[in-house]
């Protein structure tokens, strides 16, 4: 799922010229299906199906109840990229620990 994500482009949006956007703010507005700023657990089951990605429902809750600060049953887009931030930071150190001969950068 991570090379996936870092194979997302996104448009430059005015008010951030200066800065591109990041994987998880494209991942978030594929998702965001009806544009409303928030993705709920039905447009992350359809989003993320339609990009190919189904997870199941048990994985798409997970990601609801671990991102869900507010409890509020929508993620907003400061929730799902520190979802993502912490994810991503698991499976670095999870493949680590499996990479014993340290050969993943030659």
């Amino acid at each position: 799922m991570l090379r996936w994500l870092r194979g997302f482009v996104l448009p430059t949006a005015a008010c951030q010229e200066a800065e591109p956007p990041t994987r998880y703010e494209t991942l978030f507005q594929a998702l965001d299906r009806n544009g409303d700023g928030v993705v709920d657990i039905g447009e992350l089951q359809e989003g993320l199906r339609n990009l190919g990605i189904p997870l199941g429902q048990d994985a798409e809750e997970k990601i609801f109840t671990t991102g869900d600060v507010n409890k509020d049953g929508k993620l907003d887009f400061e929730e799902f990229m520190k979802y993502l931030k912490d994810h991503e930071k698991k499976m670095k150190l999870a493949f680590k620990s499996l990479d014993k001969n340290n050969d993943v950068n030659q």
